[in-house]
């Protein structure tokens, strides 16, 4: 007999889960697939896409591998239900295709929310239980009455994320309570739309869908989504809900007075009501519980999580995990975290505020002199200054509901960790309840398809089910001190507001003036982009997520344009080309009046007519440092290979004298092979270019000392990856690897001479990866000749490929490579990822880091007409000769 197994998708902003689901034994199995969000141009980098597709496509994918990893057949499948952050919007036009879609962080409605909070603040705070911001269904769709009124025209109907994956689940589109009541748009004490607030609002009453409870039965699982899932069709599809309202039914609380705290990426503080409850400052946010006839009353810590790993980050740049690294350091700090005080993504939660979040880290080297425990202590500051943060606004939510809660739980990532839960407990001075399973939001969707599937009779009983397993967390024998810290941490918050405020208001003058730029493109502009370089598919996925893309590698057609005509009628249409190969020379850029940027996939744009593009008013952008990443390994491999003298210990095995057990001959092979560490040996750097700073940072993890000698980089620049800047000489000097990573320039050229090997220590070992131009050849098969030098690796020589009776090649001491430096598979992901960045920040209005004409931008309009040249500069450029990949 099969299983009985419920499926659960969880929308978040970063991610995407699927949960697979046993009522007898619990979670199944959680696979998870990532994402991010692009800003929407057009939207001074308030607004952002919600990539529907790409989601679908990634939930199919975890979907399926949830399936093999718990080894279910399709039948064991009974309900699915999915969830979602709340605060989405999704518009579909009458074909139900999606034509506008954001996720939560959307704020393009801005100037939108501040007028209608101004006129009508309170009035719709009593009916929406929200305070109007820009991250509402209601203000977005007043935003595009204003600025894209065809688009809006368009819709036929709004949903919220989750709302839109029933509808691919099932095929019917519904809007499920919990959501529609995050929108502005919904009477919280009839349960229904409110029909008054949206005519007030000059919106379409048919744009929002019929209202149903979460649990409810929607429909049934299509055979087109069947087959994407790995799943029969016919399986029951219910509505799921809001992701915080799903994550208090996942942690079982369905009981008026209960206190749900989800601690994931934001922090919402939430308590159960048996009816509808607002504040009479509209400070606090009031809303639909899941279980039809509940409400709730929440206070928001707002982006606790997304701090946390932003600081941990910083903190621990190199680890794989920062967040755990900052857990694991914490605990070595001691309560107070040695005098260290955090309100770093703390909020005391006032839905009328819109502005920047800031917080302060406030220390003394008086208080905390040892700088070597420091991390330690700003890890747990901010941990405890969290916890003081959950209990300032549960604080703020019980003075709203006068409820005494009979239980407080907490759920979401940060419930993981034993240390933040417990110094919860002590913070709040009452015992905390910790599920065992911390995707709670999953775990409520879970149950939503469970009610709708008939394995529960309804939500409550799926959430009775879940709400004896976890343990409890009490205060401990520091909590009384934990009193006295958050006293003082709650004055300090309150003392700090005023500046608080006006700092805010100086960094969102600065952040709308940073995003602010000419030629930004209108925010419903995707450029068509032809691409023949080598790109990997991340690459063509960010690039996809900005424009619409036509991949043609030259590698796989084969195909290279020398320019002119075969090139115009390739690119005709086109806005942005993304080339390695091609010849763009002005006949070719005379001929493509749409085209408006081109990216040079190469260190050097020698085949774009750079002249002739700046005369079009055309950007071009290169990719410096493409396969910086490949030739920095190959350096740091070279030093090894020399100090270890791994060359001739290979060879040593494969000599025919060589017998199985011929102990003399290891001890001879002990003797003759003993290598060096780069442990404390000093490595002199000539040029720390994007090759040269990349070896740098990867030395210091081998306990190395980096030297380098650069006219262009400055002392500090050095300093900051960990090396020390000194002349040439000194370099040469103290050195016991040299390695070149210098411009072929007149200035350079035979720079490594007999006079400069000479300078060189007894016994060091010299490294060329960058031109064979910059090295005496002669001179430096005498310096080895002469056991100056212990060795030396060469990728590049004078006549390449050099002969097998070469001087240099021929040498034991030598290890030669035929110019594979920059060789590698992943030079497509690089130059991808320099690229995509490129093209981002022109849509954005910003030019671009690697703009070789900045010139072009002047005047420049993505949807404009190009600059014209004038006859005198037609003339000119039409006389100069096409640009070539020799040239």
């Amino acid at each position: 007999m099969g299983r009985s197994l419920m499926m659960a998708f969880d929308l978040g902003g970063g991610s995407g889960r699927c949960m697979l689901f046993d009522p007898e034994k619990g979670v199944v199995c959680v696979t998870r697939r990532a994402w991010t969000h692009p800003v929407a141009p057009g939207t001074a980098n308030l607004g952002f896409d919600l990539q529907l597709g790409k989601i679908w496509e990634a939930m199919g994918e975890a979907a399926r591998q949830a399936m093999g990893e718990a080894g279910a057949s399709p039948g064991d499948v009974v309900g699915l239900a999915a969830c979602s952050m709340r605060n989405t919007t999704v518009l579909l036009d009458g074909a139900g295709e999606v034509i506008f879609a954001t996720p939560n962080q959307d704020a393009r409605a801005l100037g939108n929310s501040l007028v209608l909070a101004g006129e009508r603040g309170m009035e719709i705070y009593e009916t929406g239980g929200h305070w109007p911001s820009p991250l509402f269904t209601g203000t977005r769709l007043l935003w595009l009455r204003d600025n894209q009124p065809g688009l809006l025209e368009r819709a036929d109907k709004v949903a919220s994320l989750s709302d839109w994956m029933g509808m691919r689940l099932c095929g019917e589109l519904f809007a499920e309570r919990s959501q529609a009541g995050e929108t502005l748009l919904f009477d919280h004490r009839s349960r229904e739309w409110s029909h008054g607030l949206i005519s007030s609002l000059v919106l379409d009453q048919d744009l929002f869908p019929p209202l149903v409870d979460a649990g409810e039965r929607i429909g049934s699982l299509t055979p087109e989504a069947a087959d994407h899932l790995g799943l029969a069709p016919g399986t029951p599809v219910a509505a799921g809900g809001a992701d915080t309202q799903c994550g208090l039914l996942g942690m079982g609380c369905v009981e008026v007075s209960e206190v749900g705290v989800n601690a994931g990426t934001s922090m919402p503080v939430q308590q159960v009501t048996g009816s509808y409850v607002t504040d009479s400052e509209g400070r606090l946010w009031s809303g639909q519980h899941v279980v039809p006839g509940l409400y709730v009353v929440e206070s928001n810590g707002l982006i606790t999580g997304t701090v946390l790993e932003w600081f941990a980050r910083f903190l621990y740049p190199e680890s794989p995990d920062p967040v755990a690294a900052l857990f694991a350091e914490a605990a070595a700090s001691e309560p107070g975290a040695g005098g260290v005080y955090s309100t770093l993504g703390a909020r005391l939660f006032d839905a009328r505020v819109t502005g920047v979040l800031l917080g302060n880290i406030t220390m003394s080297h008086m208080v905390t002199p040892d700088a070597s425990s420091l991390r330690s202590h700003l890890g747990r500051a901010l941990l405890e200054g969290l916890a003081c943060s959950a209990r300032a606004n549960l604080e703020q939510v019980l003075k709203a509901t006068g409820l005494e809660p009979s239980r407080v739980t907490v759920g979401g990532g940060m419930s993981r960790s034993v240390l933040w839960t417990g110094i919860l407990a002590d913070v709040v001075g009452r015992s905390v309840w910790v599920p065992h399973d911390r995707e709670v939001a999953s775990l409520g969707a879970a149950v939503c398809a469970g009610a709708g599937a008939g394995v529960f009779r309804d939500l409550r009983e799926g959430a009775r089910a879940l709400a004896n397993l976890g343990e409890e967390r009490e205060p401990g024998e520091e909590s009384e001190r934990y009193q006295g810290l958050y006293a003082g941490w709650r004055e300090a918050l309150e003392l700090r507001a005023e500046c608080d405020g006006h700092m805010a208001n100086l960094m969102a003058v600065a952040m709308l003036g940073r995003s602010a730029g000419a030629g930004e493109a209108p925010a419903d502009f995707r450029p068509r982009i032809l691409v023949t370089a080598s790109m990997d598919e991340a690459a063509l996925e960010e690039l996809r997520a900005m424009g619409e893309v036509t991949f043609r590698p030259w590698r796989e057609t084969r195909m290279v344009y020398d320019g002119g005509e075969r090139l115009v009628e390739a690119l005709r249409g086109f806005d942005v080309f993304v080339t390695e190969m091609d010849i763009v020379d002005f006949e070719a850029l005379r001929g493509l009046p749409d085209l408006k940027m081109i990216i040079c996939c190469r260190v050097n744009a020698v085949n774009v007519d750079l002249e002739a593009a700046t005369a079009y008013g055309v950007p071009v952008a290169n990719t410096p440092g493409r396969n910086a990443d490949a030739v920095a390994d190959l350096v740091v491999a070279y030093m090894i290979m020399l100090a270890r003298k791994l060359p001739q210990a290979s060879s040593f095995l494969k000599q025919e004298e060589v017998a199985e057990g011929d102990m003399a001959r290891m001890g001879e092979a002990y003797l003759a092979f003993q290598g060096k560490e780069l442990w404390r040996k000093t490595v002199g750097l000539v040029g720390l270019g994007s090759v040269g700073s990349k070896v740098a940072r990867r030395l210091l993890s081998f306990g190395a000392r980096v030297l380098y000698h650069d006219p262009a980089v400055d002392a500090g620049k050095g300093a900051a990856l960990g090396a020390e800047k000194v002349s040439f000489e000194e370099l040469l000097e103290r050195s016991d690897f040299v390695s070149l990573h210098a411009p072929a320039v007149k200035a350079t050229e035979g720079m490594m001479d007999a006079r400069a090997f000479s300078c060189m220590k007894d016994g060091a070992f010299f490294i060329n990866t960058a031109r064979a131009s910059l090295v005496d050849h002669e001179a430096l098969a005498e310096a080895l000749e002469s056991g100056k030098l212990a060795g030396a690796a060469l990728d590049v020589f004078p006549i390449e490929p050099p002969g097998s009776d070469d001087r240099l090649v021929r040498r034991e001491d030598v290890i030669a490579t035929p110019h594979i430096g920059g060789d590698t598979v992943e030079i497509g992901a690089h130059q991808g990822q320099i690229a995509a960045q490129q093209l981002r920040d022109l849509l954005s209005g910003r030019a671009p880091e690697h703009l070789l004409n900045p010139e072009a931008l002047e005047g420049f309009e993505w949807t404009g007409p190009r600059r014209e040249p004038s006859r005198e500069e037609l003339e000119r450029l039409a006389a100069n000769p096409k640009p070539s990949m020799t040239s």
